[in-house]
Parts: structure tokens; sequence; C-alpha cells
């Protein structure tokens, strides 16, 4: 039997038709972010009936669905928590009775990166390990962890999700979420244009006349000379280090992997990451592999059927 999978980005919807650890067959859709979710989940039923009937499949080839969602998702409730400015309305959305409604199939709901590291734990990256870290650099610093063969959830359900909010500079002013001194205000996309404007030598480098600025014009402009680049990427690099060795510190793992759109420079960013572990790590001689994530935009919708298979996942009738 498949799943149906969605992996809802702020770009695009990333659709699946998986079976076996496998993509069986694939979509996408613009992601819409600013539209309400309920409209958009619709597409996406839209989008997997097409699927499913170019595929000579039907809805009775399938055994759920699987939504991997950029909020906070409760195992035991078939709703999410924080819209952070993404797919208005998911909040108010009951996605079991919806699926129940729209496609008479049972739903699994998680965070996008936990589904993302349950499917590079299941056919790629952590693949046979027990206990991992992922993080996802790029428009902020998302955090996940498998513990001992399972999702670390916590209390609150809230467990490592916000690492990238962790204090890394406690005499820095408080950031965008409230923090002192916030790794992702030091070194993500979100505010690296902030960061760039701050800088004395910002008006007379290339970054002035760029037209955006992003981690791919950083690194970009840095590889050719330009010292306000070079800055801010040695920077971001140092915030990001730092950052995989709290978690490092907090999580044990066995392997840490990295996604997330900075790693289209892995050359540059991982053996930064490993330096660092072997330079500053206290009285632990083992020396933890930093990688690269394997699976791209396929990690979440393997990890959904990863997730109906795993013992503490929701699935809701």
């Amino acid at each position: 039997m498949m799943i149906l999978a969605a992996d809802f980005g702020g770009t695009t919807i990333k659709l699946g038709l998986v079976r076996a650890g496998r993509i069986r067959a694939r979509n996408r859709l613009d992601a819409g972010a600013n539209r309400p979710m309920a409209e958009r989940l619709e597409a996406v039923a839209c989008a997997w009936e097409s699927l499913l009937k170019t595929n000579d499949c039907t809805l009775q080839n399938c055994a759920g669905v699987a939504l991997s969602l950029p909020f906070l998702a409760d195992p035991k409730l078939p709703h999410v928590r924080g819209e952070f400015g993404k797919f208005p309305g998911a909040g108010d959305i009951d996605f079991a009775a919806w699926s129940r409604a729209r496609l008479g199939l049972p739903v699994a709901l998680e965070n996008d990166l936990r589904m993302a590291l349950l499917g590079e734990w299941t056919a790629g990256a952590a693949r046979g390990k027990s206990d991992v870290v992922m993080l996802a650099l790029g428009t902020g610093i998302g955090c996940a962890v498998i513990s001992s063969g399972r999702l670390l959830r916590g209390a609150n359900n809230r467990a490592a999700t916000l690492l990238g909010h962790s204090t890394i500079a406690h005499k820095h002013s408080a950031g965008r979420c409230g923090n002192i001194g916030c790794a992702e205000d030091l070194a993500s996309t979100a505010t690296l244009a902030k960061l760039a404007r701050e800088r004395s030598d910002f008006a007379g480098s290339q970054l002035a006349g760029a037209g955006k600025t992003d981690y791919e014009t950083i690194f970009a402009l840095a590889a050719q000379g330009d010292e306000c680049a070079q800055a801010l990427l040695q920077q971001s690099l140092e915030v990001w280090a730092v950052v995989v060795q709290n978690a490092v510190i907090a999580f044990d793992p066995e392997l840490v992997v990295l996604g997330g759109g900075v790693l289209r420079s892995p050359d540059i960013v991982l053996p930064a990451m490993e330096e660092h572990l072997r330079q500053h790590m206290p009285s632990l001689p083992l020396q933890t592999p930093v990688v690269a994530a394997a699976l791209g935009d396929d990690a979440a919708l393997i990890g959904g059927e990863a997730l109906f298979s795993q013992n503490q996942a929701s699935t809701f009738a």
C-alpha cells in the first residue's frame, strides 16, 4: 500500500506517492503560503488524485496521508500550533476530519524538519543510526533529533525545535524572537540583509549592488574576494558551528546531518563544522561526523511513510 505524502514548503508543496521507502511518483505545486490552508489542502488533494490517475492507481491503493507541515504538530492531536505567517487558518483545521471527508484515509502529521529527519533516517544519510541530530541552515536554523531510535518530542512537543533560537551571544541585543543573542539573528537568510547593512564596509562592497542578499550571493562574492561577504560568511560559519556543538553536547548523537539552502556549498560548510568540533568539544575524544543530507526534497516525503510505521506516530482514522 502507498502513502500520499505532501511537504508544505514556503515556496513549493512537494507531493509524492511513497511505497517501501521509495517515491513511486511525484509532483509539486506553488506553495501559495499566503493563501488559506483549507484552500491549499484542496489543491493538494486534487493533485494527488491526478497523480494517482496518471499512475493507474486509486485511493483504494493507499494506506493513508502524511503531511509535513511548517508548524508544531502534536502526535496526540489532529491539529497544529504556530502559524508563523504561513498558510493562514492552519491552526483551526482538524486534519483528521478533512482527510476522512475528502479522501477517506487516516492522516499523520509532523513538523517538516522532523519529517525530513525521519526520511534521512529511513533511507538517507542517517540510515542505520539510532541517535541523530539534523539541522537545517538557511532562512532560519531548524533542529530535529532522533534519540534511541525515536523522535525526541519533549513535554510540550518542542524538544530541539527551538535550538536555533538559543543564546550564543549573551551581551547581544534582543532579536526578532525576543531572545538575547539568538543564533538565527546572527546567521540566517531572514536577517542577512540587515547584518550586511550594519557593516561599515557594506557600501563599498559588491553586496550593495547585488539586488538581493542571500547565502547564494554571499558564498559567490566571498569566493571572489569581497571582504564584506567574506566577513558575513565567516560569522555565519562560526554561529552554525556553535549551534552544531551545542546540539552534540545536548543530544550526544552518532551523527549530525546538515540540510537547508546553505548546503549547496558543502565543501565549505562541513569542514568548518567538523574543525570546530575537533577544537572545542570539552573532554570528548570521540569525533562526531557531520554530513550533508542525502535526500534533498524527497526527505520529508519518504519520512511520511516512516511516520506511519513508527509506534509513537499518530495516524488519525
